[in-house]
């Protein structure tokens, strides 16, 4: 919405140097685009203006109607401030700006005349408007200011509608009728597919008014039924429709936006909707305008699709069009501010990328190499996801979900755009003043003497090319969208994409179809236009035209400095003037747009005499070693100034191209020269500097061979260092970098060495008396390859360090050899190893064959020297951690092979720590060094349990269990009394009860299951989950505990989960997996005692039974029900089998299930029988029909170790449903508190982010000031 706020900031790219005066004027308005057709400037949030005035210009009746107004009816702007005049502004400026767009030669007009016709002066274009509030107004504004000319009927002719508003009594059958005006019909958009089924709602469907909501009859003279409805009357030639897209939350307090999908027809009749549709004839209407508006209900953007009725602009199929991605003029850079929709953006890229596609995350990494930024940080805000974004331009981009890859639909030809001539009035000589003059008093139609063989030149060549481009016969079909100042074609299609979404058609404008457009008037932009109309647009063209020569003019004239070659000499890498002869620099002025042949002759012609024979120009530059040359720029004489780079402030250097003063002199920017400064001692303490200028890309080699001759230093005792430091200093022990001979074949650039740098030169001799010195670098010295790092001993107990600068591709081994070549160690005994110091910690000792680059080793790192052999590489080094500490043993580290396996590992570990391997394992650790899984694979190598070089692991105490093993505690439960559907024998082994009571009074609660008392703890079990159930059985009876109960089979086991400290599932079928049972070492479980044996089927539930105690809100102690649900898991066999057990007439039994977390009873329901059988239906199951829900399901879920609370409805018949008891009012009083207290830090939540948000500006509504012309 906020377009061209960055106007000044690209005029402020166009300004000079500060070295600089030259005066460059404001650049103009571009010309138009391909398209021919002209857009609107945002002056800051007039994108909703700018989208609704294209509306109104691409609407022939009105736009050609306001044309014909004339200056006797409308007045003159001239006479608008002298008393007593009445000059009607608005609809002049909007001639004015209509004008503008179809013919004035520029990109993109301004509305800045228009807007101050409306009395805008308080900055109201940088505030966001509704567009549909400003139809509305500007309408108004337009009548008023016609008022009393023959354009008053303008908006009512073209826009205004009748609707009908009538009650039909339901006794009398007579219907009231109120007729009311419309100008645009608002349809609502929550709840509707689609627009034909809210214009059916709205105008053929029928509201009752019965009950309360009655009508009275005046014929009746009483309340009647009746029915309300509404009928279209009479329609106007413009059809518009508001889309009521913002709705209010009144939970929220909030506005939001409907983003629901809403379709709309491009062609729709209107006859089912109105009241005659035999007397309105005209009831077909087509599409030729969609105001769109992206965003939400606080702010957002407009813009707007648009048929080209008339055929006035080029409209190329997008599959031919040219795709470019926007880019800023005078940086070259992408303008992604400029990207209002980015499919175009995404699909250049796609096409720069080749035609077969690429990954959805390499076009986002594209994408921001393009522009600099992020699709999330740019689009997903109002887009959303790049995938969903790419999903929905379905007709553009193609995407494999699985792949995770992205193509465009169909292959775009990328041929270039053909050569077009816009529709614009040409300036100058091509349409003279004197043509369109002649024609005053007179309007282009074709009726009036101005067809097309009688029109201007100008205008009949504008308008013979915009037909053969566009085509008559279809030129109806043809959209653009029209984006502020950017206008670009669009296929009809791409319609069907603002049905929903976040961007959507907000405004839907449609046109009668028998409204015809004469032939004259296609391709003619100038058709209905007065010749002053005309005029005024001609000589605008003329100025811009003039502006535009000026503006070029200036910016491509540029100043140059020549320099002749006889007045330097070439000496230390550089040109240096004569001596005895001042550079003599002479000042050219040329227009870039030249040739160099142009140049040449320029550069000629101001020499004279002081120049002869060929001619070769090179770009020079002043450096500090002296005058460089650079590229040569002719060697093409045809090619332009600007092509090769020349531009202001420039300096050339004329030569022949191959010697100066006899000497060959190297060009380019490799032998750019540097200055360096050579230090060597000459005895007693005194030192000598010699300057010398080289070429950066000698290497160090050719270097020592230079000093070598300045110094008299022999080349193998010659030895050089960089001085840290340019102040001068050389003291006893100057702080430098050594320069080893490693280094000679690298390149005094990829070294690092700068003007003014300063090398020691000095004997071996001279360096070992004077005690090395500290090798050090300064910041920003290394070259781009290399990096400097510090390297300290840690083996000889003399604490030294050094600073070696090596380049990144060297391995660690050489960084090793030149630490020892430093420290003067020839051999150390047992060898050493370098370690990189991070975070005050030594890392694992370094690979030698690996490079500085491969191990992440950045400048400046901080290396250890550290005694111990480097490992190999297939070794690795571990740290190891004992937990819990042993006494003196403190953490070390093990060398071992990267293929051994974590059994190997063990047991060296355990060997160096001389602890038992058998009663310990390894574990894993955390990047924190936080224990995480045990290595329990004791046969996997190293490498396949994830362990890499330097980590850290754990030596716990305690055997690790084997791979697919778990280990679950295991718990006594007291068994219920029994129950079953027929009875059953509850008396034998009654003594293996008693013996399991006796222990479960002595047993202690238990805090893993809820602290409940009665629950013995047996003890943890090592299982294999492949093991069965029966096996399980027989491992439990071997727990202490059990074997003094002496349980005679597995078969008087009962084997449960415990969820919540209370027994659960039951885990049945002895020969079943634990895996099958899904049984893991997070499992709790729980066995039982049975008097008799069992091997429940998978439709028995294990059920709690509880009866409540009558005139209480007591239960009875918990019985044990077994309930087999083959015959159905319905309410009511369940009812009839518990009254069964209680022998309690069924009709008497209600019962519930409870559920403890929430302390609540669910009643269970059975239906009432309607007394009609009805059929099974297909497919159904869990019960007979009509026998209410499966108890199984939801919202009932029953399951083993669910409680059934039961009552006798004889003491109870009025609370049949209530089950509550005290306990339960207790824990809901407490749950209550809990949830009061969560909302209570919800709400002090939501009350500081209301705190820390901005509040919003108060929203102001839209004036235009008119002035009365009654």
């Amino acid at each position: 919405m906020f377009g061209n706020l960055f106007e000044e900031e690209e005029e402020e790219g166009l300004s000079e140097s500060p070295g600089t005066q030259k005066h460059v004027p404001k650049p103009c308005c571009p010309p138009r685009g391909s398209t021919g057709l002209c857009g609107i400037r945002n002056q800051g949030a007039t994108c909703y203006l700018n989208s609704l005035l294209q509306t109104l210009m691409f609407t022939p009746e009105f736009r050609e109607s306001l044309f014909q107004l004339g200056p006797e009816e409308l007045g003159r702007l001239s006479d608008k401030d002298k008393p007593g005049a009445k000059v009607r502004v608005i609809p002049i400026q909007l001639q004015t700006l209509f004008a503008r767009l179809l013919l004035a030669d520029q990109e993109a007009c301004s509305t800045t005349e228009l807007t101050d016709s409306f009395g805008w002066t308080n900055s109201e274009e940088l505030q966001q408007h509704d567009v549909q509030e400003l139809s509305r107004i500007l309408f108004s504004a337009v009548e008023s200011s016609l008022v009393g000319t023959s354009g008053q009927q303008l908006i009512a002719d073209l826009y205004h509608g009748t609707i009908v508003n009538q009650i039909i009594c339901g006794v009398c059958g007579r219907i009231s009728r109120r007729e009311e005006d419309f100008q645009d019909l608002t349809v609502a958009v929550a709840g509707y597919p689609s627009l034909r089924h809210v214009l059916t709602d709205q105008y053929v469907e029928m509201e009752r008014m019965e009950g309360r909501n009655q009508y009275r009859c005046e014929q009746c003279n009483k309340l009647v039924n009746a029915r309300k409805g509404a009928r279209l009357k009479k329609l106007p030639p413009i059809l518009t429709f508001s889309l009521l897209r913002f709705s209010y939350d009144y939970v929220k307090w909030e506005r939001y936006k409907e983003t629901g999908k809403f379709t709309f027809p491009k062609e729709l009749d209107m006859a089912d909707f109105c009241q005659d549709a035999e007397e309105e004839a005209d009831t077909l209407y087509e599409l030729f305008s969609v105001v769109i508006h992206k965003g939400s209900a606080h702010g957002g953007h407009y813009h707007a699709y648009i048929r080209d009725i008339d055929g006035l602009g080029l409209w190329i199929p997008p599959e031919e069009q040219e795709v470019a991605i926007p880019t800023d003029p005078n940086t070259g850079k992408v303008d992604y501010i400029e990207v209002s929709n980015p499919a175009q953006l995404l699909r250049a890229i796609l096409l720069q990328e080749g035609r077969g596609g690429t990954t959805v995350d390499r076009l986002g990494q594209a994408l921001v190499q393009q522009t600099g930024v992020p699709w999330n940080k740019r689009f997903k805000k109002q887009y959303g996801p790049i995938t969903r974004f790419l999903k929905k331009y379905d007709n553009i981009f193609e995407v494999n979900p699985v792949a995770n890859w992205v193509s465009l639909k169909e292959p775009i030809s990328t041929a270039t755009v053909p050569d077009t001539t816009t529709n614009s009035l040409p300036s100058g000589d091509s349409c003279k003043e004197e043509e369109a003059v002649s024609m005053e008093g007179s309007s282009c139609h074709a009726g009036e003497g101005c067809g097309v063989e009688n029109k201007p030149s100008a205008i009949k060549n504008s308008t013979e090319n915009a037909v053969n481009r566009s085509g008559a016969s279809d030129v109806l079909h043809h959209w653009f969208d029209f984006n502020d100042s950017r206008v670009w074609p669009i296929s009809e299609s791409e319609i069907d994409t603002q049905y929903q979404g976040k961007e959507s058609a907000y405004m839907l404008f449609y046109r009668q179809k028998s409204l015809s457009r004469p032939q004259e008037a296609k391709g003619f932009p100038a058709y209905g236009m007065q010749a002053w109309q005309l005029a005024q647009v001609i000589e605008e063209n003329s100025k811009l035209q003039k502006e535009r020569e000026e503006y070029d003019t200036a910016v491509n004239t540029i100043s140059v400095d020549v320099l002749v070659s006889h007045e330097y000499m070439y000496q230390g890498g550089a040109m240096q003037p004569l001596p005895g002869c001042h550079s003599n620099v002479m000042r050219l002025t040329l227009d870039r747009r030249k040739s160099i042949r142009d140049l040449k002759v320029s550069i000629e012609e101001m020499l004279g005499s002081l120049w002869s024979g060929p001619m070769c120009l090179h770009t020079a530059k002043h450096l500090p070693a002296g005058l460089h040359l650079y590229d040569c720029i002719s060697g093409d004489d045809s090619r332009s100034v600007q092509e090769v780079g020349v531009t202001d402030d420039t300096q050339l250097f004329v030569w022949d191209g191959k010697q100066v003063g006899g000497l060959f002199v190297p060009t380019g920017e490799q032998w750019e020269p540097i200055v360096i400064n050579i230090i060597h001692s000459t005895g007693a303490g005194r030192h000598s500097n010699t300057t010398r200028g080289v070429p950066k890309c000698w290497t160090l080699g050719e270097m020592r061979v230079l000093i070598s001759e300045l110094t008299s230093i022999p080349l193998q005792a010659l030895v050089l260092s960089r001085l840290a430091d340019k102040s001068g200093e050389t003291g006893e022990n100057p702080s430098s970098v050594f320069l080893h001979n490693s280094q000679d074949g690298s390149s005094l650039q990829v070294l690092g060495l700068q003007n003014g740098d300063r090398l020691l030169a000095e004997t071996r001799t001279n360096r070992r008396k004077r005690g090395g010195g500290a090798e050090v670098q300064t910041p920003g010295q290394s070259g781009a390859s290399q990096l400097t790092l510090s390297v300290e001993d840690h083996c000889s107990g003399n604490n030294m360090s050094a600073r070696i600068t090596i380049d990144r591709q060297e391995t660690i081994g050489t960084v090793k050899t030149l630490a020892l070549s430093h420290f003067g160690f020839d051999d150390l005994h047992g060898g050493c190893h370098l370690c990189i110091y991070n975070t005050q910690r030594l890392g694992p000792p370094l690979y030698e064959d690996e490079t500085v680059e491969s191990v992440s080793v950045k400048t400046e790192a901080r290396l250890v020297l550290q005694p111990g052999k480097a490992p190999a590489s297939h070794q690795m080094v571990l740290y190891v951690s004992m937990v819990p500490s042993v006494d003196d043993v403190a953490d070390f580290q093990v060398l071992t092979d990267k293929k051994a396996t974590v059994g190997d590992c063990l047991r060296e570990t355990c060997g160096r720590a001389g602890i038992p391997p058998e009663e310990w394992h390894l574990c894993r650790t955390s990047w924190c060094g936080e224990p995480e899984d045990p290595l329990n694979d004791l046969d996997i190598s190293l490498e396949a349990a994830a362990l890499h070089h330097g980590d850290l692991v754990l030596l716990q105490e305690g055997r690790v269990l084997p791979k697919g093993f778990v280990c679950v505690p295991i718990y006594l439960y007291p068994s219920l009394e029994q129950s079953t559907m027929g009875g059953g024998d509850s008396g034998m082994l009654g003594w293996i009860t008693a013996r399991v009571n006796s222990l479960l009074l002595s047993s202690k609660p238990d805090e893993h299951v809820g602290g409940t008392n009665g629950v013995l703890f047996l003890g943890d079990l090592e299982i294999s989950r492949e093991a069965t159930l029966q096996e399980l059985k027989a491992s439990v009876q071997g727990l202490p505990h059990m074997t003094d109960i002496q349980v005679p089979t597995p078969g008087f086991l009962r084997v449960r989960t415990v969820e919540a400290g209370r027994p659960a599932r039951v885990l049945r079928g002895a020969n079943q997996t634990l895996k099958y049972l899904k049984v893991s070492s997070a499992t709790r479980l729980c066995v039982q005692v049975l008097p008799q044996e069992e091997d429940l089927s998978p439709t028995v539930l294990v059920l709690k039974l509880r009866q409540r105690i009558p005139e209480t809100r007591m239960y009875t102690p918990e019985e044990e029900l077994l309930w087999d649900t083959c015959k159905g898991a319905v309410p009511p066999v369940l009812k009839q089998v518990i009254a069964d057990r209680l022998l309690l007439p069924v009709e008497r039994v209600a019962i519930a299930k409870h559920f403890p977390e929430k302390f609540q009873w669910l009643a269970i329901q059975v239906p009432k029988s309607s007394g009609k059988p009805k059929g099974k239906k297909k497919g159904g199951g869990g019960g007979k029909s009509g026998e209410g829900a499966n108890l199984k399901k939801t919202p009932y879920l029953l399951q083993d170790g669910d409680t059934i609370g039961v009552k006798d409805l004889q003491f109870d018949p009025y609370n049949k449903d209530d089950f509550s008891t005290l306990e339960d009012d207790v824990g809901k009083e407490e749950l209550r508190r809990a949830e009061e207290e969560k909302k209570q830090k919800r709400q002090q939540g939501k009350n500081l982010t209301k705190q820390g948000r901005k509040d919003r500006k108060p929203e102001t509504g839209i004036t235009i000031h008119v002035d009365d012309f009654r």
